[in-house]
């Protein structure tokens, strides 16, 4: 199977949604966030640093659940700021 290329659009709103998620995570750990999400701490700090622009559906889901952060208000953010940047 061929993977097309990402977009720059999908990849600014990856970068948008690491953002997000690490402003919600604050001061907390990576590996603690990992660790409760059922995540490789990895995977948490590559989506966080917008390495993965497109991350699937439920790894979002777990991250945002343990960082208390409902998913349409993540969907909100990120979209508002991809509008904004977008104008720009």
């Amino acid at each position: 199977m061929v993977r097309l290329a990402h977009t720059e659009q999908e990849r600014t709103r990856g970068v948008l949604l690491g953002a997000a998620l690490r402003r919600a995570r604050g001061p907390r750990p990576v590996r603690e966030i990992a660790t409760a999400a059922g995540l490789a701490e990895e995977t948490v700090r590559k989506i966080e640093r917008g390495a993965v622009p497109t991350p699937a559906l439920f790894t979002v889901a777990a991250i945002a659940e343990v960082l208390g952060v409902a998913l349409d208000d993540l969907l909100r953010e990120v979209g508002q700021a991809s509008e904004a940047s977008a104008v720009a």
